[in-house]
Parts: structure tokens; sequence; C-alpha cells
């Protein structure tokens, strides 16, 4: 396998066209539920039971995170709808079908989706028959790919009050579906108004579980976030973007060997970065300079109306990022994969051949 490291990369991008299909795509932080398409909010509706409105944009408008966004939390109301019509065995399998042959479409080779089991019981169901609905899921949309694609679930803890017992029963049903569609925990929700101070003993007895686990934050909370998801044992940080310009979090995340799966375009959308208004500002450099093992992911493919693909475009369109950077950041992703290692060695020499890196 030929090695690139950050320090080998130096050429600036150039007038040509970035061509995302010459790269191996992966996303590692994407949430099922903010990443419907209105074809399947429609149908996913009328199973349901909930009203839509007839025109098409007004419901995108409902899906897509609004220009006047302001924060975090109003990035997380595009979620509600979504959320109402995820509530049975049948719609959660659709959709998690659908995510995946619509991801192999777009040319992934891998990818990891994560959910929250306790935001889709409100009809009934449990934690555990809202997982095994998502496998079905899985498992029928990898069975339809041509191209081998792979995908796994996250199960996301939430953030919020008097979800103390949800959140441990999410613990224990990602130690009983591990290495059967799921692959590892996550905590997601309002970080600002729920510290991950709060969340000590939740992953203290996920370690305890031999859980590999992710923790949102730095996104809307400041390092001293990142700093107690790292010292809780996380192995990646979604976001983690505020650590930017603060050196001893990025020597930390250097020396832990912790991935930050960044999402610029939501970023921007939830003002993660006070004074970063444009894509030309974002900080991606500061990482990949130092050194800090960072890949780039979608967030939400309809809440932020994006795609892996149009993620690369537009940050080596915007003069932030090499094509070279945008292998490298390809192939650390899949380092930082939650698979045994062999599967690693295979996707990353799967990845190497689509990229003509050997």
């Amino acid at each position: 396998m030929r090695k690139i490291t950050m320090r080998t990369i130096s050429e600036t991008p150039t007038a040509m066209e970035f061509d995302a299909r010459k790269y191996a795509l992966v996303d590692l932080h994407l949430h099922l539920d903010g990443s419907l398409s209105i074809d399947d909010v429609i149908h996913m509706a009328a199973i349901e039971g909930v009203p839509l409105p007839a025109d098409r944009d007004e419901i995108k408008q409902q899906l897509v995170c609004p220009e006047h966004c302001t924060s975090l939390n109003d990035y997380l109301k595009c979620f509600d709808l979504p959320e109402s019509i995820m509530q049975s065995h049948e719609t959660l399998a659709y959709s998690t079908k659908s995510l995946v042959k619509r991801l192999d479409e777009q040319g992934l080779i891998y990818a990891e989706i994560r959910f929250a089991p306790q935001q889709h019981i409100h009809k009934g169901l449990t934690q555990d028959e809202v997982i095994v609905a998502c496998i079905e899921g899985l498992r029928a949309g990898m069975a339809e790919s041509t191209s081998g694609f792979k995908a796994q679930l996250i199960l996301s803890c939430m953030r919020g009050e008097g979800n103390d017992h949800l959140n441990m029963e999410t613990v224990d049903l990602a130690k009983k579906h591990l290495g059967r569609g799921v692959c590892a925990l996550d905590l997601a929700g309002a970080e600002a108004l729920f510290p991950t101070s709060k969340y000590r003993e939740l992953f203290a007895y996920a370690k305890a579980q031999g859980l590999p686990f992710t923790i949102h934050a730095g996104e809307a909370d400041g390092v001293e976030s990142m700093k107690l998801a790292i010292e809780y044992g996380t192995s990646r940080i979604g976001h983690g973007i505020r650590s930017y310009n603060d050196e001893a979090t990025k020597a930390l995340l250097k020396q832990k060997n912790i991935c930050l799966g960044i999402c610029p375009t939501s970023n921007l959308q939830t003002r993660a970065l006070e004074g970063v208004t444009q894509l030309s500002q974002y900080p991606l450099q500061a990482f990949l300079n130092d050194g800090v093992d960072v890949c780039i992911n979608t967030d939400s493919i309809s809440v932020s109306n994006t795609t892996v693909a149009r993620e690369l475009r537009k940050l080596y369109e915007a003069g932030i990022m090499t094509e070279s950077q945008a292998r490298l950041m390809t192939l650390t992703a899949i380092r930082h994969a939650f698979l045994p290692e062999a599967e690693k060695t295979k996707l990353l020499s799967k990845a190497e051949q689509l990229m003509n890196l050997r």
C-alpha cells in the first residue's frame, strides 16, 4: 500500500475542475433521519398517516436547513418531520434501504449511518425493534449493490433530560447487535444545552462493555467538550471543528490518534465557528498542516442539501483543499472506520485502485 502523509502534500488547487468521480468516496458522519429524499418522505408519510403539503417545494422546505439558520438548535428542527414518519418497522427498513441505495448510486464505497433508536419509539416500537428494522433495510440495500458497497449502523444516544434509561438501553442494544450491522455507539443532540460532562457514566458503561464509540463534540460547544470526549475514550469525534486554533487540543488528538469527522456545509449552517460565514474561510488547513487526522462528511444529505462528492468539490473550488488532500482524507476515513483490520485493508486496497495510487 502506498503511504501518503500530510507532509507530502504541497500542491495548490488549479483552475481545472475537480472531478469527484476520480475518488473513492466514504462518509463516516451521516444521519439517517437527516438524509431522506422527498420521494422517501411522500411514501413514508402515507404509510404513517402524516399529512404533507401537496407541493414538493413546501415539503423540501421542511427538510432542508433554511438560509436564516442561526445555530445547531435551528438545524435540528429539520429532523422533526423525518422522525414523525419513521415510527414503524416498514418505514424504518424502507428509509435505510433507500439511503443505502442512493449512497451506492453516488459512488460511495463505504458509509456509517447513524440514528437514535429512542427517537423512533413513539408509536409503540421498542428500541430493539427499531434497530432490527434498520438492519433489515441495511442488508436489503447492500444486497442490491453491484459495486460491493458496504455500510454499517451507528446507534446514537441523545443529549437531553429524563432519558438516561433510554441511553443506557441503547448501549446494551449496541452491544447486542455489534458486528451484525451495528458497528459503534454515538452521542448526538444539542451539545451546548446538554454538555458532554453529563455523560461520563454513560460512556464509562459503554467502555466497560467493550463498545467503540464516537461523540459529537466541538460543534456547538468548545474544546473542553472535546477533551472530555477524549477522556471518556472516544475513537473519533463528530465535527470537533472548534479546536482548529487550539494547539493543545490538536496535539492531544494526534497523540490519541483520534480522527475528526468534519462536515463543512453543516458547520457553516449551524454557525459553528464565529466569523466564518463562507467556505473560503473554513479552517481545514489548520488541521491538515498540523497533521491532525480529518475526513470530510455530509452530516445530513437532505438537511444540508449535499453529498460527499459535492463537499469535496466545494472545498476544492474554494481553494482550501488540493486533490492530494482529498485522496488523503478518504484513506484517513477508512483507517478510522469501525471495521475489523482485515476489512480495512481490503477497503484501502479498493480505494487506492480506484484512485490510481498503486
